[in-house]
């Protein structure tokens, strides 16, 4: 006996309903797949060489909102009931979740509020353009004499220490700010000769008055051409005690960015080729500056920090190399903003539409953060990092090491 028509019917449907099931999952699994692979990449990035893998360095870029992508289309397995893909997609938000945690949930409760007694450090890439000189100068004047650091790292402002000669023109906001604030200009004598003069685009200058002394700096050279990586030495003393401060400026990628340049077109995928081949190299040169830097590092006796424009996110691999060096494992170097809580948005560039953080302030365990944000500003392409460091109780240092 023949069951009724409708049942016959609702069988019938249900290879039909079960094939357009998988045509629909396979049309989302293509997608969902170069996600999948794009946030492992992101991963992978901060141990992988920089040079035979810059790809996976662009992909750390985009780790955090990858990271967002990939929770949204966990929807789909879920109500698909493909437990599997479910699993890879929680254990690759699980490793991106326990990335980010160490010091990002651990606020400094026991320290209390940042306080007078400080050290406040502050890293700053100014711009090198602006409506006029003075323009430039008084708005970092403004912004020194608003937020008082009492040492204060500057990339992209080129000072120069007189060796012969006159001396050649540097930064309007170096000039503005030794001249009209209470600071001075700390150049180490190893500057090499630039035009007459030794030149550097990251310049030191300490608060007069605040007990920082500095005892001995050095230009530390990573790469021959104009395009090289930057940074200062500097041994400092405070309280009473001594630390290694590098002011660093990595590499980057230049001044032509694809989304300014309109022969790049979205619907023409080769279009980007050139700057795909110009990101290439500039990792690998990258890439090989801070593994020299790292290999400097390490070699401090001294408790180290490490601060500047890394042109790198949190998640690439030079990042990863300015925290581990000279450490012991377990023991890195913590990023001061995430340490202090990261209460704001904490992205530093581009200045106006922050959407990646490439400016750090790394601080040894010997020294503990007590305060960190990010300063809005409307004259530079970077939003400064300030940090309030204090000394660590010599058996807290003890039990770190």
């Amino acid at each position: 006996m023949l069951p009724p028509a409708p049942a016959r019917r609702g069988a019938a449907a249900a290879p039909r309903r079960a094939a357009l099931g998988r045509f629909v999952w396979a049309v989302w699994a293509v997608p969902a797949a170069a996600l999948l692979a794009f946030v492992a990449a992101g991963l992978l990035a901060a141990v992988l060489p920089p040079g035979p893998f810059w790809w996976a360095q662009l992909a750390a870029v985009g780790l955090p909102y990858a990271a967002l992508g990939l929770a949204a289309a966990t929807v789909v397995p879920v109500l698909a009931r493909r437990w599997r893909w479910v699993l890879v997609h929680a254990v690759l938000l699980a490793l991106v979740a326990w990335r980010a945690a160490p010091g990002a949930w651990q606020p400094p409760a026991a320290l209390g509020a940042p306080g007078p007694e400080d050290l406040v450090l502050t890293t700053f890439n100014l711009p090198t353009a602006g409506p006029s000189r003075e323009a430039l100068g008084d708005s970092a004047v403004a912004f020194v004499r608003r937020t008082e650091p009492d040492v204060l790292l500057l990339q992209d402002a080129w000072a120069y220490r007189p060796l012969r000669g006159p001396v050649a023109e540097q930064s309007i906001q170096v000039t503005a700010v030794e001249a009209r604030l209470p600071y001075r200009l700390m150049l180490p004598r190893s500057l090499g000769p630039a035009g007459g003069n030794g030149g550097t685009g990251v310049p030191v200058l300490i608060r007069r008055g605040t007990g920082v002394d500095v005892v001995e700096q050095q230009d530390i050279p990573l790469g021959g051409d104009e395009d090289r990586s930057l940074a200062i030495r500097s041994r400092l003393r405070w309280r009473g005690r001594e630390f290694v401060l590098y002011n660093v400026h990595l590499r980057s990628f230049g001044e032509r960015k694809p989304w300014d340049d309109p022969s790049v077109q979205p619907a023409e995928p080769l279009s980007l080729i050139p700057y795909l081949r110009q990101y290439r190299r500039v990792y690998a040169e990258r890439g090989e500056e801070t593994r020299r830097l790292a290999e400097r590092i390490a070699a401090e006796t001294l408790p180290v920090v490490v601060a500047g424009d890394f042109n790198s996110t949190a998640d690439n691999w030079n990042v990863r190399q300015l925290k581990t060096a000279g450490r012991p494992a377990g023991s890195p170097r913590v990023d001061a903003f995430r340490a202090a809580g990261g209460r704001t948005w904490g992205r530093t560039y581009h200045a106006a539409r922050p959407v990646v953080r490439i400016d750090f302030v790394l601080v040894d365990p010997a020294l503990v953060v007590a305060g960190a944000d990010v300063t809005d500003v409307a004259f530079s392409d970077h939003r400064p990092v300030r940090t309030h460091l204090r000394w660590a109780a010599p058996d807290t240092t003890a039990a770190l090491e």
